[in-house]
């Protein structure tokens, strides 16, 4: 049987699947069967960093080319009971920023031997957490929960004979912050230029993490992958309420963007995300502020990612969720003079938030319109940071779960369970600037620039909040093209006369001027001739709209009262 070629033995163990087989004992038939369950067990990783010296052990030279993708979790520093309804401060942030540095260092000095003759590998921070964290608040847990987020605990244990008052008192005291201990806390790489290249890591992935990282680290670490190709990150920017907290991270990224980016020179395929998929619609003054640095008119963040994306000659695929504005899409004040950009990129993908970088919305609400309120969340810095341990004790002690996720609350501004919304006259220069764009890019493929608005379900509101989400927006597809990624699940017309040059409008009843409708119906005129199918749409009202009635049926019958 050692005469089977070894593609024989690797088919064989495809089959081998359940409690059934114990695979270690079938490695000690033969050096065939035991390749055969070393590339089976070592192809997918989940490292844990507790667990570096045990897996440099265990995955020597001769296992490396089994390895193709590995998914670190990093654990943190515990903290006491006592420290749980304590918000983290300077000396806690300090600590979790060492250990999440050496955690990092700690696998780059593993990796950086591996030779990329052996294979390449995908490399994904999957987790980040503390030991003393709750596991069904932390992402890499089977016991995860994600309806526990956002919670508290309270106290419970008023002796008996204690008064009304102090029961009152009592019942409302915090004794575990569970996740908003670490809410407002960023996790930073510390002496990131000492990290060694690890040339055979070619995706790097972040997910969705228990502990926030800040969003310039996966740049930074991206930077010592000289072969990595492709690159997903998710990005925290949109979940910092307090705007000085906010605008220092931005003014970080930015310059991580700027300086550090353009490192990865050899990226085919970028997306990164900035932005969650729930807008804060029904929070609506969650759009107020300036997010620039030192309130500029121009979007710093926006400029940065175009400039430093537009001369990446291998990059061919460019997804960008966020809070972004036109100069995401052409130069800024900045530039002197116009040079071609984004020139080999053949899918663009920009999901923006409806809240404008500069503030307010880019779409306005039809029935009430909105009115941004100035807040103390303008220069409010949130609770962990504050001045001194006398003002921390008062933020923990006054802390509302419901004010802090409702800003709404803090400005007294109207609630509505609904909205109908029409693009506010700001959206048109955004508009105009994808379609500049996307006409001098000679290699493009597929362009969509679209966002999430809420929709009127027509629901009796008497019988719950009348309201669901839907797209809006533009796309270009060029013969052959298809829209997958952010574009998937939507109107029929989307797979309709796919060897047409095709222009699609799914923006409900608005309707462009004439002069912005031309300047998109000659994106891809000069590659593919005059012929265009263009077509408007209403994904609302051909998909989405029973998809939000069946959810909400089933979420009635499934709580009745």
């Amino acid at each position: 049987m050692n005469s089977l070629p070894q593609e024989i033995y690797d088919q064989i163990g495809t089959l081998l699947r359940g409690p059934d087989f114990d695979r270690p004992a079938l490695a000690t038939i033969s050096r065939r069967w035991q390749a055969m369950v070393e590339r089976r067990t070592f192809r997918h990783i989940r490292l844990r960093s507790n667990d570096l010296d045990r897996f440099q052990a265990i995955i020597h030279k001769d296992r490396r080319r089994y390895v193709r993708e590995i998914e670190y979790v990093i654990i943190l520093p515990a903290y006491s009971d006592q420290d749980r309804c304590r918000f983290e401060r300077d000396d806690d942030r300090r600590a979790n920023d060492e250990a999440f540095t050496v955690a990092i260092h700690r696998l780059f000095h593993v990796l950086q031997s591996w030779d990329v003759n052996d294979g390449y590998v995908c490399l994904t921070i999957m987790d980040v957490h503390s030991i003393s964290d709750h596991p069904f608040l932390c992402h890499s847990s089977s016991l995860w929960d994600p309806n526990q987020s956002g919670r508290c605990k309270y106290a419970d244990d008023a002796d008996d004979d204690a008064d009304d008052d102090y029961r009152r008192r009592r019942r409302w005291t915090i004794v575990d912050l569970c996740d908003w201990r670490h809410r407002f806390s960023f996790l930073r790489l510390l002496r990131p230029s000492m990290l060694p290249l690890v040339p055979a890591v070619r995706d790097f992935w972040t997910r969705r993490t228990t502990r926030n990282l800040c969003d310039r680290v996966p740049i930074e670490i991206a930077a010592k992958l000289p072969n990595v190709r492709r690159a997903t990150w998710l990005m925290n920017d949109w979940s910092i309420r307090y705007l000085a907290l906010r605008r220092t991270h931005r003014r970080d990224l930015t310059q991580a963007v700027t300086e550090v980016l353009p490192q990865s020179s050899s990226l085919e395929d970028l997306s990164l995300n900035m932005s969650f998929n729930d807008c804060y619609w029904d929070l609506q003054n969650f759009s107020a502020g300036n997010l620039h640095p030192d309130n500029l008119t121009c979007d710093t963040l926006s400029d940065a990612i175009r400039t430093a994306t537009s001369h990446m000659r291998r990059l061919r695929e460019l997804r960008i969720s966020g809070e972004v504005d036109t100069f995401l899409l052409r130069p800024g004040p900045s530039a002197h003079s116009f040079e071609p950009y984004w020139q080999n990129i053949e899918r663009l993908s920009v999901l923006f938030a409806p809240r404008r970088p500069s503030g307010g919305n880019y779409f306005l609400n039809r029935e009430h319109p909105i009115q941004v309120a100035d807040t103390p969340l303008e220069v409010e810095m949130p609770p962990g940071y504050k001045q001194s341990e006398e003002e921390e004790v008062a933020a923990e002690t006054s802390f509302s779960v419901h004010a802090e996720s409702n800003p709404s609350v803090h400005s007294g501004l109207p609630w509505h369970s609904t909205m109908d919304v029409v693009p506010d006259n700001s959206l048109m220069p955004l508009i105009k600037a994808f379609g500049e764009a996307c006409l001098q890019m000679p290699r493009l493929e597929a362009a969509e620039l679209w966002t999430h608005v809420p929709a009127s379900t027509g629901l009796d509101r008497s019988a719950g909040p009348d309201k669901g989400k839907s797209s809006w927006g533009i796309w270009y597809l060029s013969p052959g093209s298809t829209v997958h990624g952010f574009g998937r699940k939507r109107d029929p017309a989307f797979d309709e006369d796919i060897d047409q040059r095709r222009l699609i409008w799914d923006v409900k009843d608005w309707r462009p001027e004439e002069d912005l409708q031309s300047l998109l119906r000659n994106i891809g005129r000069q590659e593919y001739g005059n012929h265009l199918v263009e077509k408007f749409i209403d994904s609302w009202e051909s998909v989405y709209k029973d998809r939000w009635i069946e959810m909400y049926n089933k979420a009635q019958a499934s709580n009745p009262s």
